[in-house]
């Protein structure tokens, strides 16, 4: 029984990709301390979804518009080095926070800017790094871990966060947990220097060939689509469920202790997706997970309040885990698949975070334009639509190499 638990060789991560994981769950936990907390700092300065919606949605399209401008330095200054000026700016984006504090109202297109330039850096390396570091024996497993250490950065870093808030008066605790963010992803700039600089063999940007690609695999179109598919309800879930949670407790301490045990249950679901997955089962996981998705909309269609709210999220995070496992492995085969193979993996990178941010701030538009106060009427339904667009992911992914 012990010998069949044993990994095959294959399966094994390197010590360069296990630096990697650290590092990210070092971005990870700064990140998941601060970011929910920035759009309820906003929600309590404004008490406007419509603000929040707009910085949602200017730092996505910034962050679209940077990740595909971004491809053809990457390719030319190294993956590295993109991914620790995304760090950086990240860093600063917090600090810039603590020095204006309440000003931010005034800044905050500004602010989204920053942070979605900072966001686009970042996501474009670490895709590029993570298809370098492993390989389709191992990927699955490299993806399950990613989201364990994601997850168990996630699970302490809301509840510190929302105790630290909750122990000051008004908005005094916002600030401390920005400051610490800011030591974090300061404390990640500076463990970035640890991480191997790759070789750059191939400065070439094959952008230009995308169009001679997709009409030699077809198949890869679709794979691009669903990226979109993916993004639609993320735009809205980045930062709608925090406000949800609030306005039913008017506690950012349960803020932060409910997101940790949703987080817990994301946590569970990557580790028995790390052991058991493959990637001959990819349609079959995503049918579940559009299935999860759309049973957990349906909660909040009866009222918007604890209880509904609560099985949303926690339906939400049992499902996702599968579905971003399960697409990403399959998009990484493709790019192992496609002309030009490997050569392609930074237009690769840059053409899902573009299509997936173009996604999520469709999605974002779409509950601006219907969602102008939080009640089941509109918010319920729109999230319900979001959900059941997922059920076209499995109908067009496709395993099998096309002739």
């Amino acid at each position: 029984m012990i010998r069949s638990m044993k990994l095959n060789k294959e399966k094994h991560l390197s010590s360069h990709a296990i630096n990697i994981l650290i590092n990210h769950a070092i971005f990870q936990f700064g990140g998941s301390l601060s970011i929910i907390f920035v759009n309820l700092y906003l929600w309590r300065l404004t008490n406007s979804l419509w603000v929040n919606g707009l910085y949602n949605l200017v730092a996505i399209l910034s962050q679209a518009a940077t990740t595909f401008f971004i491809g053809k330095i990457s390719k030319k200054k190294g993956r590295t080095t993109i991914y620790r000026y995304g760090i950086l700016m990240t860093a600063i984006f917090y600090l810039l926070i603590v020095i204006v504090q309440e000003e931010i109202v005034h800044y905050f297109y500004l602010f989204a800017l920053l942070r979605g330039i900072a966001q686009g850096l970042y996501w474009v390396a670490y895709f590029t790094i993570v298809h370098e570091v492993s390989s389709d024996q191992n990927r699955h497993r490299y993806l399950g871990w990613n989201q364990i250490v994601m997850g168990s950065a996630n699970l302490i870093a809301p509840a510190l966060a929302g105790f630290i808030i909750g122990s000051f008066t008004g908005l005094s605790g916002y600030l401390i947990v920005f400051s610490i963010a800011f030591l974090m992803f300061l404390a990640a700039t500076v463990g970035s220097f640890r991480i191997k600089k790759e070789s750059i063999r191939h400065r070439n940007y094959y952008m230009k060939y995308l169009g001679q690609i997709i009409e030699r695999r077809k198949a890869f179109r679709n794979a691009l689509a669903g990226w979109f598919i993916i993004g639609f309800p993320q735009g809205i879930l980045m930062y709608l469920p925090p406000i949800l949670i609030y306005s039913i407790f008017e506690d950012e301490g349960v803020v932060g202790y409910l997101n940790a045990g949703f987080l817990a249950v994301s946590i569970l679901a990557s580790y028995v997706i790390s052991r058991f997955a493959n990637i001959e089962q990819t349609k079959k996981y995503l049918w579940v997970a559009a299935i999860g998705f759309f049973v957990s909309s349906s909660f909040l269609t009866w009222e918007i309040a604890m209880w509904s709210v609560i099985l949303f999220m926690v339906t939400q995070n049992m499902f996702k885990p599968l579905q971003a496992n399960a697409y990403a492995a399959y998009y990484f085969q493709w790019i192992d698949r496609i002309p030009l193979g490997a050569e392609f993996r930074v237009e690769s990178v840059v053409l899902r975070e573009t299509i997936i941010n173009i996604g999520r701030g469709l999605g974002i538009v779409v509950f601006m334009l219907f969602s102008n106060e939080i009640d089941t009427n509109t918010v319920a339904y729109v999230i319900m639509l979001a959900m059941a667009i997922q059920f076209i992911l499995p109908i067009i992914t496709k395993l099998k190499e096309e002739s």
